[in-house]
Protein backbone atom coordinates (compact mmCIF):
# COMPACT_ATOMS: atom_id res chain seq x y z
CA UNK A 1 0.00 0.00 0.00
CA UNK A 2 1.13 3.51 -0.79
CA UNK A 3 0.72 6.56 1.42
CA UNK A 4 -2.34 7.55 -0.60
CA UNK A 5 -3.94 4.19 0.19
CA UNK A 6 -3.41 4.67 3.93
CA UNK A 7 -4.91 8.14 3.74
CA UNK A 8 -7.87 6.78 1.77
CA UNK A 9 -8.53 4.16 4.45
CA UNK A 10 -8.45 6.79 7.20
CA UNK A 11 -10.77 9.11 5.28
CA UNK A 12 -13.16 6.32 4.33
CA UNK A 13 -13.30 4.94 7.87
CA UNK A 14 -13.22 8.28 9.66
CA UNK A 15 -16.45 7.57 11.53
CA UNK A 16 -14.99 4.35 12.90
CA UNK A 17 -11.98 6.28 14.19
CA UNK A 18 -14.12 9.10 15.57
CA UNK A 19 -16.55 6.66 17.18
CA UNK A 20 -13.86 4.55 18.87
CA UNK A 21 -11.99 7.65 20.06
CA UNK A 22 -15.18 9.15 21.47
CA UNK A 23 -16.05 5.91 23.28
CA UNK A 24 -12.59 5.63 24.85
CA UNK A 25 -12.59 9.29 25.92
CA UNK A 26 -16.10 9.01 27.37
CA UNK A 27 -15.13 5.81 29.20
CA UNK A 28 -12.05 7.54 30.65
CA UNK A 29 -14.15 10.53 31.75
CA UNK A 30 -16.79 8.32 33.36
CA UNK A 31 -14.09 6.26 35.08
CA UNK A 32 -12.38 9.42 36.37
CA UNK A 33 -15.61 10.98 37.57
CA UNK A 34 -16.71 7.82 39.37
CA UNK A 35 -13.42 7.48 41.24
CA UNK A 36 -13.13 8.82 44.76
CA UNK A 37 -10.56 11.64 44.96
CA UNK A 38 -7.20 10.78 46.50
CA UNK A 39 -4.94 13.38 48.15
CA UNK A 40 -1.24 13.09 48.87
CA UNK A 41 0.81 14.80 51.56
CA UNK A 42 4.52 14.40 52.13
CA UNK A 43 7.13 15.29 54.71
CA UNK A 44 10.81 15.76 53.78
CA UNK A 45 13.56 14.30 55.98
CA UNK A 46 17.31 14.91 55.85
CA UNK A 47 19.41 11.89 56.75
CA UNK A 48 22.94 12.85 57.90
CA UNK A 49 24.38 9.40 57.32
CA UNK A 50 27.74 10.13 58.95
CA UNK A 51 26.12 11.33 62.17
CA UNK A 52 23.58 8.53 62.08
CA UNK A 53 26.36 6.03 61.83
CA UNK A 54 28.61 7.30 64.64
CA UNK A 55 29.28 4.89 67.49
CA UNK A 56 31.85 3.96 70.04
CA UNK A 57 33.56 1.60 67.66
CA UNK A 58 33.12 3.79 64.50
CA UNK A 59 31.35 0.94 62.70
CA UNK A 60 28.39 0.14 64.88
CA UNK A 61 25.88 0.45 61.95
CA UNK A 62 27.93 -1.53 59.38
CA UNK A 63 29.55 -0.42 56.19
CA UNK A 64 26.17 -0.32 54.43
CA UNK A 65 25.35 3.02 56.05
CA UNK A 66 28.02 4.68 53.92
CA UNK A 67 25.83 3.98 50.80
CA UNK A 68 22.94 6.53 50.66
CA UNK A 69 20.81 4.34 48.42
CA UNK A 70 21.11 1.37 50.74
CA UNK A 71 20.49 3.57 53.77
CA UNK A 72 17.29 5.03 52.27
CA UNK A 73 16.04 1.58 51.26
CA UNK A 74 16.66 0.43 54.81
CA UNK A 75 14.66 3.34 56.20
CA UNK A 76 11.83 2.60 53.74
CA UNK A 77 11.62 -0.95 55.04
CA UNK A 78 11.57 0.32 58.62
CA UNK A 79 8.83 2.85 57.87
CA UNK A 80 6.74 0.20 56.13
CA UNK A 81 6.72 -2.27 59.04
CA UNK A 82 3.63 -3.24 61.02
CA UNK A 83 5.38 -2.03 64.19
CA UNK A 84 5.71 1.50 62.78
CA UNK A 85 2.11 1.45 61.51
CA UNK A 86 0.81 0.49 64.98
CA UNK A 87 2.92 3.21 66.59
CA UNK A 88 1.58 5.79 64.12
CA UNK A 89 -1.99 4.65 64.82
CA UNK A 90 -1.42 5.11 68.55
CA UNK A 91 0.13 8.54 67.99
CA UNK A 92 -2.81 9.67 65.82
CA UNK A 93 -5.28 8.36 68.36
CA UNK A 94 -3.52 10.26 71.13
CA UNK A 95 -3.23 13.46 69.05
CA UNK A 96 -6.94 13.47 68.13
CA UNK A 97 -7.90 12.86 71.73
CA UNK A 98 -5.93 15.97 72.65
CA UNK A 99 -7.59 17.92 69.81
CA UNK A 100 -10.99 16.82 71.07
CA UNK A 101 -10.31 18.69 74.29
CA UNK A 102 -9.21 21.71 72.25
CA UNK A 103 -12.46 21.59 70.29
CA UNK A 104 -14.40 21.59 73.53
CA UNK A 105 -12.57 24.79 74.37
CA UNK A 106 -13.91 26.36 71.17
CA UNK A 107 -10.91 25.94 68.89
CA UNK A 108 -11.41 25.01 65.25
CA UNK A 109 -9.47 21.81 64.76
CA UNK A 110 -9.63 18.92 62.34
CA UNK A 111 -10.68 15.55 63.72
CA UNK A 112 -11.51 12.77 61.25
CA UNK A 113 -14.54 10.53 61.61
CA UNK A 114 -12.23 7.53 61.96
CA UNK A 115 -8.55 6.66 61.90
CA UNK A 116 -7.30 4.19 59.28
CA UNK A 117 -6.30 0.82 60.68
CA UNK A 118 -2.59 -0.10 60.88
CA UNK A 119 -3.01 -2.27 57.78
CA UNK A 120 -4.58 0.66 55.87
CA UNK A 121 -1.80 2.94 57.08
CA UNK A 122 0.84 0.56 55.70
CA UNK A 123 -0.91 0.53 52.31
CA UNK A 124 -1.09 4.33 52.16
CA UNK A 125 2.57 5.18 52.85
CA UNK A 126 5.64 5.06 50.64
CA UNK A 127 9.19 6.41 50.78
CA UNK A 128 10.84 8.33 47.94
CA UNK A 129 14.45 9.49 47.72
CA UNK A 130 15.45 12.74 46.06
CA UNK A 131 17.95 11.86 43.34
CA UNK A 132 21.63 12.14 44.35
CA UNK A 133 20.84 13.58 47.80
CA UNK A 134 20.49 12.40 51.39
CA UNK A 135 16.92 13.69 51.47
CA UNK A 136 13.93 11.36 51.36
CA UNK A 137 10.20 11.91 51.61
CA UNK A 138 7.46 10.04 53.42
CA UNK A 139 4.39 10.30 51.17
CA UNK A 140 0.89 9.38 52.35
CA UNK A 141 -2.27 9.03 50.22
CA UNK A 142 -5.77 9.38 51.63
CA UNK A 143 -9.24 10.46 50.58
CA UNK A 144 -9.09 13.39 53.04
CA UNK A 145 -6.37 16.00 52.43
CA UNK A 146 -6.12 16.96 56.12
CA UNK A 147 -5.98 13.36 57.30
CA UNK A 148 -3.24 12.68 54.73
CA UNK A 149 -1.30 15.59 56.23
CA UNK A 150 -1.68 14.31 59.81
CA UNK A 151 -0.71 10.75 58.88
CA UNK A 152 2.42 11.92 57.03
CA UNK A 153 3.52 14.08 59.93
CA UNK A 154 2.78 11.30 62.43
CA UNK A 155 4.88 8.91 60.39
CA UNK A 156 7.79 11.36 60.34
CA UNK A 157 7.59 12.07 64.08
CA UNK A 158 7.22 8.41 65.01
CA UNK A 159 10.00 7.33 62.68
CA UNK A 160 12.47 9.93 63.99
CA UNK A 161 11.54 9.17 67.60
CA UNK A 162 12.01 5.45 67.00
CA UNK A 163 15.37 6.02 65.34
CA UNK A 164 16.36 8.40 68.16
CA UNK A 165 15.51 5.84 70.84
CA UNK A 166 17.26 3.13 68.87
CA UNK A 167 20.35 5.33 68.57
CA UNK A 168 20.29 6.20 72.29
CA UNK A 169 19.94 2.54 73.20
CA UNK A 170 22.77 1.66 70.86
CA UNK A 171 25.00 4.35 72.34
CA UNK A 172 24.02 3.26 75.85
CA UNK A 173 24.88 -0.33 75.06
CA UNK A 174 28.19 0.77 73.56
CA UNK A 175 28.91 2.93 76.63
CA UNK A 176 28.26 -0.02 78.96
CA UNK A 177 30.50 -2.20 76.83
CA UNK A 178 33.30 0.36 77.00
CA UNK A 179 32.82 0.72 80.78
CA UNK A 180 33.07 -3.03 81.25
CA UNK A 181 36.28 -3.00 79.26
CA UNK A 182 37.61 -0.12 81.38
CA UNK A 183 36.78 -2.08 84.55
CA UNK A 184 38.66 -5.07 83.21
CA UNK A 185 41.68 -2.87 82.41
CA UNK A 186 41.62 -1.31 85.88
CA UNK A 187 41.74 -4.80 87.40
CA UNK A 188 44.60 -5.68 85.06
CA UNK A 189 46.46 -2.48 85.96
CA UNK A 190 45.95 -3.23 89.69
CA UNK A 191 47.42 -6.70 89.26
CA UNK A 192 50.40 -5.28 87.37
CA UNK A 193 50.95 -2.73 90.17
CA UNK A 194 51.01 -5.49 92.80
CA UNK A 195 53.53 -7.40 90.75
CA UNK A 196 55.73 -4.31 90.28
CA UNK A 197 56.00 -3.91 94.07
CA UNK A 198 58.15 -7.07 94.15
CA UNK A 199 60.88 -5.25 92.28
CA UNK A 200 62.91 -2.13 92.73
CA UNK A 201 62.84 0.57 90.15
CA UNK A 202 66.07 -0.71 88.67
CA UNK A 203 65.09 -4.36 88.55
CA UNK A 204 61.60 -4.17 86.99
CA UNK A 205 61.55 -6.47 83.96
CA UNK A 206 61.16 -4.66 80.61
CA UNK A 207 58.26 -6.93 79.66
CA UNK A 208 56.35 -5.93 82.76
CA UNK A 209 57.04 -2.26 82.11
CA UNK A 210 55.73 -2.58 78.51
CA UNK A 211 52.62 -4.42 79.70
CA UNK A 212 51.87 -1.74 82.28
CA UNK A 213 52.42 1.06 79.77
CA UNK A 214 50.13 -0.61 77.20
CA UNK A 215 47.34 -1.16 79.75
CA UNK A 216 47.45 2.45 80.97
CA UNK A 217 47.40 3.78 77.36
CA UNK A 218 44.40 1.60 76.40
CA UNK A 219 42.59 2.65 79.60
CA UNK A 220 43.05 6.31 78.67
CA UNK A 221 41.73 5.70 75.15
CA UNK A 222 38.68 3.82 76.35
CA UNK A 223 37.94 6.36 79.03
CA UNK A 224 38.00 9.11 76.38
CA UNK A 225 35.60 7.09 74.21
CA UNK A 226 33.40 6.46 77.26
CA UNK A 227 33.10 10.17 77.93
CA UNK A 228 32.25 10.81 74.23
CA UNK A 229 29.47 8.24 74.41
CA UNK A 230 28.04 9.82 77.55
CA UNK A 231 27.95 13.17 75.79
CA UNK A 232 26.31 11.64 72.66
CA UNK A 233 23.74 9.88 74.83
CA UNK A 234 22.93 13.12 76.57
CA UNK A 235 22.51 14.94 73.24
CA UNK A 236 20.37 12.10 71.78
CA UNK A 237 22.40 12.21 68.57
CA UNK A 238 20.54 10.59 65.66
CA UNK A 239 21.43 12.26 62.29
CA UNK A 240 17.75 12.70 61.15
CA UNK A 241 15.67 15.88 60.96
CA UNK A 242 12.50 17.14 59.28
CA UNK A 243 13.32 19.83 56.74
CA UNK A 244 9.76 20.26 55.41
CA UNK A 245 6.71 19.48 57.48
CA UNK A 246 3.60 17.89 56.04
CA UNK A 247 0.96 20.18 54.57
CA UNK A 248 -2.62 19.70 53.43
CA UNK A 249 -2.67 16.98 50.77
CA UNK A 250 -2.93 17.82 47.09
CA UNK A 251 -5.20 15.89 44.74
CA UNK A 252 -3.31 13.20 42.83
CA UNK A 253 -6.18 11.03 41.63
CA UNK A 254 -8.23 10.91 39.54
CA UNK A 255 -6.29 13.04 37.06
CA UNK A 256 -9.17 13.79 34.75
CA UNK A 257 -7.24 15.96 32.30
CA UNK A 258 -4.35 13.54 32.03
CA UNK A 259 -6.71 10.56 31.69
CA UNK A 260 -8.66 12.38 28.98
CA UNK A 261 -5.53 13.22 26.98
CA UNK A 262 -4.22 9.67 27.30
CA UNK A 263 -7.63 8.31 26.35
CA UNK A 264 -7.66 10.58 23.30
CA UNK A 265 -4.33 9.20 22.06
CA UNK A 266 -5.30 5.63 22.95
CA UNK A 267 -8.67 6.06 21.21
CA UNK A 268 -7.00 7.37 18.08
CA UNK A 269 -4.58 4.44 18.04
CA UNK A 270 -7.37 1.91 18.59
CA UNK A 271 -9.63 3.69 16.12
CA UNK A 272 -7.03 3.73 13.36
CA UNK A 273 -6.19 0.10 14.06
CA UNK A 274 -9.85 -0.88 13.96
CA UNK A 275 -10.35 1.15 10.77
CA UNK A 276 -7.59 -0.78 9.01
CA UNK A 277 -8.96 -4.07 10.39
CA UNK A 278 -12.44 -3.24 9.10
CA UNK A 279 -10.95 -2.20 5.78
CA UNK A 280 -8.99 -5.45 5.60
CA UNK A 281 -12.12 -7.49 6.40
CA UNK A 282 -14.16 -5.52 3.85
CA UNK A 283 -14.16 -7.59 0.65
CA UNK A 284 -15.68 -4.90 -1.56
CA UNK A 285 -13.69 -3.21 -4.31
CA UNK A 286 -12.91 0.42 -3.64
CA UNK A 287 -10.33 1.81 -6.06
CA UNK A 288 -9.68 1.74 -9.79
CA UNK A 289 -6.70 -0.50 -9.16
CA UNK A 290 -8.94 -2.95 -7.26
CA UNK A 291 -11.41 -3.23 -10.14
CA UNK A 292 -8.69 -3.67 -12.73
CA UNK A 293 -6.80 -6.23 -10.64
CA UNK A 294 -9.69 -8.50 -9.68
CA UNK A 295 -11.65 -8.31 -12.93
CA UNK A 296 -8.45 -8.74 -14.91
CA UNK A 297 -9.45 -6.18 -17.54
CA UNK A 298 -9.50 -2.45 -18.18
CA UNK A 299 -12.10 0.05 -17.05
CA UNK A 300 -14.29 1.07 -19.96
CA UNK A 301 -16.54 3.46 -18.07
CA UNK A 302 -17.27 5.06 -14.70
CA UNK A 303 -20.74 6.23 -13.76
CA UNK A 304 -21.19 8.68 -10.90
CA UNK A 305 -23.58 7.92 -8.07
CA UNK A 306 -26.99 9.59 -8.46
CA UNK A 307 -29.71 10.18 -5.93
CA UNK A 308 -32.34 7.45 -6.39
CA UNK A 309 -36.02 8.24 -6.41
CA UNK A 310 -38.78 5.76 -5.51
CA UNK A 311 -38.67 1.97 -5.82
CA UNK A 312 -41.35 1.46 -8.40
CA UNK A 313 -40.25 3.79 -11.19
CA UNK A 314 -36.92 4.59 -12.81
CA UNK A 315 -35.60 7.21 -15.15
CA UNK A 316 -33.18 7.31 -18.03
CA UNK A 317 -30.70 9.73 -16.51
CA UNK A 318 -29.07 10.42 -19.83
CA UNK A 319 -32.29 12.11 -20.99
CA UNK A 320 -33.72 13.42 -17.72
CA UNK A 321 -30.50 14.82 -16.21
CA UNK A 322 -28.20 15.55 -19.13
CA UNK A 323 -26.00 17.93 -17.10
CA UNK A 324 -25.30 15.42 -14.34
CA UNK A 325 -21.93 13.70 -13.80
CA UNK A 326 -23.66 10.35 -14.37
CA UNK A 327 -24.80 11.45 -17.85
CA UNK A 328 -21.24 12.53 -18.64
CA UNK A 329 -20.07 9.09 -17.54
CA UNK A 330 -22.42 7.50 -20.07
CA UNK A 331 -21.03 9.79 -22.80
CA UNK A 332 -17.52 8.57 -21.96
CA UNK A 333 -18.76 4.97 -22.01
CA UNK A 334 -20.39 5.57 -25.39
CA UNK A 335 -17.13 6.93 -26.77
CA UNK A 336 -15.18 3.88 -25.58
CA UNK A 337 -17.77 1.50 -27.04
CA UNK A 338 -17.62 3.24 -30.41
CA UNK A 339 -13.80 2.92 -30.42
CA UNK A 340 -14.18 -0.79 -29.78
CA UNK A 341 -16.53 -0.99 -32.79
CA UNK A 342 -14.36 0.85 -35.29
CA UNK A 343 -14.20 -2.25 -37.47
CA UNK A 344 -17.96 -2.82 -37.15
CA UNK A 345 -17.51 -6.18 -35.46
CA UNK A 346 -18.66 -5.21 -31.97
CA UNK A 347 -22.37 -4.57 -32.33
CA UNK A 348 -23.85 -7.28 -30.16
CA UNK A 349 -23.12 -6.27 -26.56
CA UNK A 350 -24.18 -8.14 -23.44
CA UNK A 351 -24.40 -6.09 -20.24
CA UNK A 352 -24.21 -8.15 -17.04
CA UNK A 353 -22.84 -8.03 -13.52
CA UNK A 354 -21.57 -10.38 -10.84
CA UNK A 355 -24.53 -9.96 -8.49
CA UNK A 356 -27.92 -8.23 -8.39
CA UNK A 357 -28.39 -4.55 -7.48
CA UNK A 358 -25.25 -3.37 -9.28
CA UNK A 359 -27.17 -1.32 -11.85
CA UNK A 360 -26.62 -3.34 -15.04
CA UNK A 361 -30.09 -2.57 -16.46
CA UNK A 362 -29.65 1.16 -15.85
CA UNK A 363 -26.27 1.05 -17.61
CA UNK A 364 -27.74 -0.91 -20.55
CA UNK A 365 -30.65 1.52 -21.08
CA UNK A 366 -28.58 4.68 -20.63
CA UNK A 367 -25.82 3.38 -22.90
CA UNK A 368 -28.48 2.69 -25.52
CA UNK A 369 -29.79 6.25 -25.06
CA UNK A 370 -26.29 7.69 -25.43
CA UNK A 371 -25.59 5.71 -28.61
CA UNK A 372 -28.96 6.67 -30.11
CA UNK A 373 -28.08 10.33 -29.62
CA UNK A 374 -25.31 9.83 -32.19
CA UNK A 375 -27.87 8.69 -34.78
CA UNK A 376 -27.16 4.99 -34.28
CA UNK A 377 -30.07 2.57 -34.44
CA UNK A 378 -30.04 0.87 -31.06
CA UNK A 379 -32.12 -2.01 -29.68
CA UNK A 380 -32.07 -2.80 -25.96
CA UNK A 381 -33.05 -6.43 -25.41
CA UNK A 382 -34.34 -7.46 -22.00
CA UNK A 383 -32.86 -10.94 -21.67
CA UNK A 384 -33.21 -11.06 -17.89
CA UNK A 385 -36.28 -13.26 -17.99
CA UNK A 386 -36.30 -13.93 -14.25
CA UNK A 387 -36.36 -10.36 -12.98
CA UNK A 388 -37.32 -7.96 -15.79
CA UNK A 389 -37.24 -4.24 -14.86
CA UNK A 390 -36.80 -2.38 -18.15
CA UNK A 391 -40.53 -1.70 -18.27
CA UNK A 392 -40.12 0.68 -15.34
CA UNK A 393 -38.01 2.94 -17.53
CA UNK A 394 -40.69 3.27 -20.21
CA UNK A 395 -43.80 5.34 -20.54
CA UNK A 396 -45.55 2.50 -22.34
CA UNK A 397 -44.90 -1.14 -21.54
CA UNK A 398 -45.69 -4.28 -23.52
CA UNK A 399 -46.81 -7.63 -22.21
CA UNK A 400 -45.19 -9.37 -25.17
CA UNK A 401 -41.54 -9.55 -25.96
CA UNK A 402 -38.45 -11.74 -26.32
CA UNK A 403 -40.03 -15.01 -25.17
CA UNK A 404 -42.87 -14.60 -27.69
CA UNK A 405 -40.44 -14.12 -30.57
CA UNK A 406 -38.28 -17.12 -29.54
CA UNK A 407 -41.34 -19.33 -29.09
CA UNK A 408 -42.68 -18.17 -32.47
CA UNK A 409 -45.94 -16.79 -31.07
CA UNK A 410 -45.25 -13.21 -32.20
CA UNK A 411 -43.36 -11.38 -34.92
CA UNK A 412 -40.39 -9.22 -33.95
CA UNK A 413 -41.81 -6.06 -35.50
CA UNK A 414 -44.98 -6.46 -33.44
CA UNK A 415 -43.30 -6.63 -30.05
CA UNK A 416 -40.51 -4.04 -30.36
CA UNK A 417 -41.52 -1.09 -28.15
CA UNK A 418 -41.66 2.38 -29.70
CA UNK A 419 -39.92 4.73 -27.23
CA UNK A 420 -40.73 7.96 -29.02
CA UNK A 421 -37.11 8.13 -30.14
CA UNK A 422 -36.64 7.04 -33.76
CA UNK A 423 -33.19 5.59 -33.03
CA UNK A 424 -33.84 3.85 -29.72
CA UNK A 425 -35.97 0.71 -29.46
CA UNK A 426 -36.64 -1.81 -26.69
CA UNK A 427 -37.46 -5.51 -26.86
CA UNK A 428 -38.95 -6.42 -23.49
CA UNK A 429 -38.75 -9.87 -21.93
CA UNK A 430 -42.35 -10.89 -22.43
CA UNK A 431 -44.10 -13.59 -20.37
CA UNK A 432 -41.87 -15.40 -17.83
CA UNK A 433 -41.08 -18.89 -19.11
CA UNK A 434 -40.64 -21.95 -16.85
CA UNK A 435 -37.18 -22.64 -18.30
CA UNK A 436 -35.33 -19.29 -18.81
CA UNK A 437 -31.84 -20.84 -19.11
CA UNK A 438 -32.85 -23.27 -21.82
CA UNK A 439 -34.73 -20.55 -23.68
CA UNK A 440 -31.91 -17.99 -23.86
CA UNK A 441 -29.34 -20.65 -24.78
CA UNK A 442 -31.45 -22.10 -27.60
CA UNK A 443 -30.68 -21.96 -31.32
CA UNK A 444 -33.77 -19.79 -31.77
CA UNK A 445 -32.20 -17.22 -29.45
CA UNK A 446 -28.93 -17.32 -31.37
CA UNK A 447 -30.74 -16.92 -34.70
CA UNK A 448 -32.69 -13.97 -33.32
CA UNK A 449 -29.51 -12.24 -32.17
CA UNK A 450 -27.91 -12.70 -35.55
CA UNK A 451 -30.96 -11.16 -37.22
CA UNK A 452 -30.96 -8.24 -34.80
CA UNK A 453 -27.25 -7.71 -35.46
CA UNK A 454 -28.04 -7.13 -39.11
CA UNK A 455 -31.02 -4.86 -38.43
CA UNK A 456 -29.46 -2.52 -35.84
CA UNK A 457 -26.19 -0.68 -35.40
CA UNK A 458 -26.01 -1.79 -31.76
CA UNK A 459 -27.89 -4.50 -29.91
CA UNK A 460 -27.50 -4.19 -26.13
CA UNK A 461 -28.60 -7.32 -24.26
CA UNK A 462 -29.49 -6.87 -20.60
CA UNK A 463 -28.52 -10.27 -19.13
CA UNK A 464 -29.00 -11.64 -15.58
CA UNK A 465 -26.11 -11.49 -13.08
CA UNK A 466 -23.43 -14.09 -13.77
CA UNK A 467 -23.25 -15.47 -10.24
CA UNK A 468 -27.00 -15.55 -9.68
CA UNK A 469 -28.06 -17.81 -12.56
CA UNK A 470 -26.45 -19.49 -15.56
CA UNK A 471 -28.35 -17.50 -18.22
CA UNK A 472 -25.60 -14.95 -18.84
CA UNK A 473 -22.93 -17.65 -19.22
CA UNK A 474 -25.16 -19.44 -21.77
CA UNK A 475 -25.61 -16.26 -23.85
CA UNK A 476 -22.03 -14.93 -23.59
CA UNK A 477 -20.61 -16.99 -26.52
CA UNK A 478 -23.30 -15.56 -28.83
CA UNK A 479 -22.14 -11.97 -28.19
CA UNK A 480 -19.50 -9.81 -29.81
CA UNK A 481 -18.47 -8.62 -26.37
CA UNK A 482 -19.45 -8.45 -22.71
CA UNK A 483 -19.62 -5.35 -20.54
CA UNK A 484 -19.39 -6.20 -16.83
CA UNK A 485 -21.09 -3.67 -14.56
CA UNK A 486 -19.52 -3.53 -11.10
CA UNK A 487 -21.02 -1.27 -8.47
CA UNK A 488 -18.73 0.60 -6.14
CA UNK A 489 -19.19 -0.65 -2.53
CA UNK A 490 -21.10 -3.74 -3.77
CA UNK A 491 -18.70 -5.62 -6.05
CA UNK A 492 -16.42 -7.98 -4.14
CA UNK A 493 -13.03 -9.56 -4.79
CA UNK A 494 -14.34 -13.11 -4.78
CA UNK A 495 -17.32 -12.14 -6.92
CA UNK A 496 -15.03 -10.48 -9.49
CA UNK A 497 -12.68 -13.46 -9.67
CA UNK A 498 -15.53 -15.94 -9.97
CA UNK A 499 -17.28 -13.88 -12.66
CA UNK A 500 -14.16 -13.65 -14.80
CA UNK A 501 -13.51 -17.36 -14.29
CA UNK A 502 -17.00 -18.35 -15.46
CA UNK A 503 -16.91 -16.04 -18.50
CA UNK A 504 -13.44 -17.32 -19.35
CA UNK A 505 -14.65 -20.92 -19.43
CA UNK A 506 -17.01 -20.12 -22.31
CA UNK A 507 -14.36 -17.96 -24.01
CA UNK A 508 -16.47 -14.83 -23.74
CA UNK A 509 -14.85 -11.60 -24.89
CA UNK A 510 -14.87 -9.18 -21.93
CA UNK A 511 -14.67 -5.67 -23.31
CA UNK A 512 -14.13 -4.05 -19.94
CA UNK A 513 -15.61 -3.11 -16.58
CA UNK A 514 -18.14 -0.31 -16.07
CA UNK A 515 -17.80 0.96 -12.53
CA UNK A 516 -21.21 2.13 -11.35
CA UNK A 517 -22.26 4.37 -8.45
CA UNK A 518 -18.90 6.07 -8.03
CA UNK A 519 -18.94 8.58 -5.16
CA UNK A 520 -17.54 11.85 -6.47
CA UNK A 521 -16.28 13.04 -3.06
CA UNK A 522 -15.52 9.64 -1.59
CA UNK A 523 -12.62 7.32 -1.25
CA UNK A 524 -12.85 6.29 -4.89
CA UNK A 525 -12.18 9.98 -5.52
CA UNK A 526 -11.59 10.82 -9.16
CA UNK A 527 -10.96 14.50 -9.68
CA UNK A 528 -12.61 14.56 -13.07
CA UNK A 529 -15.90 13.57 -11.50
CA UNK A 530 -16.76 17.16 -10.74
CA UNK A 531 -20.10 18.51 -11.96
CA UNK A 532 -19.96 19.26 -15.66
CA UNK A 533 -21.39 22.56 -16.78
CA UNK A 534 -22.83 21.35 -20.04
CA UNK A 535 -26.16 22.94 -20.91
CA UNK A 536 -28.52 21.08 -23.18
CA UNK A 537 -31.27 23.42 -24.19
CA UNK A 538 -33.99 22.60 -26.65
CA UNK A 539 -32.22 21.44 -29.79
CA UNK A 540 -28.78 22.30 -28.41
CA UNK A 541 -26.47 19.34 -28.14
CA UNK A 542 -29.43 16.99 -28.09
CA UNK A 543 -28.44 15.20 -31.25
CA UNK A 544 -30.82 13.30 -33.51
CA UNK A 545 -31.69 10.77 -30.84
CA UNK A 546 -32.57 13.08 -27.95
CA UNK A 547 -36.14 12.53 -26.78
CA UNK A 548 -38.04 14.35 -24.06
CA UNK A 549 -40.99 12.01 -24.28
CA UNK A 550 -39.94 9.08 -22.11
CA UNK A 551 -38.80 10.66 -18.91
CA UNK A 552 -39.44 8.16 -16.16
CA UNK A 553 -38.66 8.26 -12.46
CA UNK A 554 -35.61 6.38 -11.20
CA UNK A 555 -35.33 3.71 -8.59
CA UNK A 556 -31.86 2.68 -7.48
Amino acid sequence: MELRDYINVIVARKWVIIGVTALVVIAALVFSLLQDPVYESRVMILADINRAGESATDSIFSMALNDPQTFIQTQAEIIGTRTTARAVYDRLEYNYEELAYAREEGEEVFIPASIPSPAELRDSVRVERAQNTNVFAIAVSNGDPLLARDIAQAYADEYILDRQLAAVKQISDARKEVWNRITELETQISDIAQEVKQYTSDTIPPELQAQASQAVSLWATLYEKYMSLRIAEALEQRGLEVIEVAEEGVKVSPRTTRNTVLALFLGLILGVGLAFLVDYMDDTLKTREDFERYYGTGIIGEIALTTPMDEEEREIIYFTRPDSPAAEGFRNLRTNVRFLNLDGGTQLLMVTSSSPEEGKTSVAVNLGAALSEMGKRVLVVEADLRRPVIGKFLVEESERGLTDVIMGTAELDAVVVDTGNEYLHVLMSGPKPPNPAELVSSKAMNDLLMRLRDDFDYVIVDAPPVLAVSDAIAMAPMMDGVLVVASHNIATRDGARHTVELLGKVEARILGVVINNVEMAGRYGYGYYSPYRYSYGEGEGAGPGRSRGWRKKLKG
